[in-house]
């Protein structure tokens, strides 16, 4: 037994995790959950009962150059992967911003980049090899096995353990990002941005002040590949932290770092034009010390707002944040642009991500926010979030998690893989 604690620390327990060498009916239970470097921020895999199953790392690539594909270990990490490429001048968009993260992860949590606009990780992926102890080894593509595929896309590792799988890539016109700097005041200009944008990268964060009457303050970043030059370096292993100081308790304290680090932002990118493209698609990665700052507990909900329906929601959005002030230390928007199957967290609309500390204001604020939400038809992340369960898939995913769930039981029989999400689902 190992004592875990999910990363916003709604997760605490002891859990059994077999590190799995060599694949074998023998070392699964009646109960199965699957888990890559569990680095994720939720709790989501982190089942009391039964095993979780993690595969032991090791990396085998087999690149392609001519047809512009990589095989790859599922419990590769995605750091790993980015490197590798980066000497090959091939590069992935839709990989995720954090990359202590695995490929087998990414696959079963439908993860996606600072361009999910072009898709998220499951559009890429051609073929995948899976064990799942009720069936054995099985290849999955859009050709064979191509239900148990789309399942276990976005599939949050209910068809079983994910073994390899085959990614598509592209070629890497620079490692150098030409950078533009804009400044917003409310988020209906940036969505209005973003969406007819073409470029590679717009990242933007927005920091509140309910004290004045435009209470978002917002900079967005955007990018594109400038002159043609190579510089090749690999990403440095920086780990976020369990531990948390909880500084952004302080709501005077927050804004004082906030407003810190927005003007340090500005002049970096003064005085810096161009950045690297590790700096590019891993933002997460130079945040550690922002999930230090924060306290024992707070929850990322991410959800899509339809395109149509974004202007009437962000008015509605904003009276609730004024009514309620959570204590938000993050907020910022994705532009999404496919729909998919099954519950994978993509369709054609904004998303807004917003990191909420819990305080006495969290609870009204998550109620009415998930009220609005439900209003508007609005989809939600689901393996972000430790305090999502089936009550909430039910209510936003409707026929699709019936059908899912359908689907799974027929694959799932003597032994069962679940999580946290979908602890119980035969009864």
């Amino acid at each position: 037994m190992q004592n875990k604690k999910s990363i916003d620390g709604f997760f605490k327990g002891n859990v059994c995790i077999s590190n799995l060498t060599r694949i074998h009916k023998k070392k699964f239970s009646r109960l199965n959950s699957v888990i890559g470097e569990g680095n994720s921020i939720s709790g989501l895999p982190f089942i009391k009962k039964g095993v979780i199953q993690k595969l032991e790392k090791k990396n085998n690539f087999v690149l392609d150059k001519k047809k512009k594909f990589i095989i790859v270990n599922a419990n590769a990490r995605i750091v790993d992967v980015h490197n590798f490429l980066l000497k090959n001048k091939f590069f992935c968009h839709y990989f995720p911003s954090y990359p202590y993260v695995t490929v087998g992860g990414c696959i079963a949590n439908g993860s996606h980049g600072i361009a999910p606009k072009l898709g998220i990780f499951t559009d890429f992926v051609e073929e995948i090899t899976i064990y799942n102890p009720n069936f054995g080894y099985k290849k999955l593509s859009k050709i064979k096995n191509k239900n148990i595929f789309e399942l276990t896309k976005s599939g949050l590792g209910m068809t079983g353990v994910i073994l390899n799988a085959k990614l598509k890539i592209f070629e890497l016109p620079s490692t150098n990002i030409k950078i533009e700097n804009y400044e917003f005041n409310n988020l209906l200009d940036c969505y209005k941005f973003m969406k007819q944008s073409k470029q590679i990268y717009n990242q933007n964060s927005f920091t509140i002040n309910y004290t004045k009457e435009k209470i978002f303050l917002g900079r967005l970043i955007s990018g594109s590949f400038n002159k043609k030059e190579f510089f090749i370096k690999n990403i440095k292993n920086i780990k976020i932290s369990k531990i948390r100081i909880g500084l952004f308790n302080f709501f005077f304290i927050k804004n004082l770092i906030f407003n810190l680090i927005f003007l340090l932002e500005k002049f970096k990118i003064y005085f810096r034009k161009n950045q690297h493209i590790n700096d590019i698609l891993f933002t997460s990665n130079k945040r550690t010390l922002y999930f230090s700052l924060m306290p024992s507990k707070f929850i990322e909900y991410q959800n899509i707002i339809p395109d149509k329906k974004v202007k009437k929601y962000l008015k509605e959005f904003e009276k609730i944040i004024k009514l309620h002030e959570p204590n938000i230390t993050l907020l910022h928007l994705k532009q999404f642009a496919k729909n998919n199957k099954n519950l994978a967290f993509t369709a054609n609309g904004l998303a807004i991500a917003v990191h909420i500390i819990k305080d006495k204001n969290f609870e009204i604020f998550l109620k009415k926010l998930i009220e609005l939400d439900l209003k508007f038809k609005c989809k939600l992340n689901l393996y972000k979030n430790s305090l999502v369960d089936k009550l909430l898939i039910k209510k936003f995913y409707r026929k699709k998690y019936i059908i899912f769930l359908n689907k799974i039981k027929k694959i799932n029989k003597k032994y069962l893989f679940t999580n946290n999400i979908f602890v119980n689902y035969l009864n």
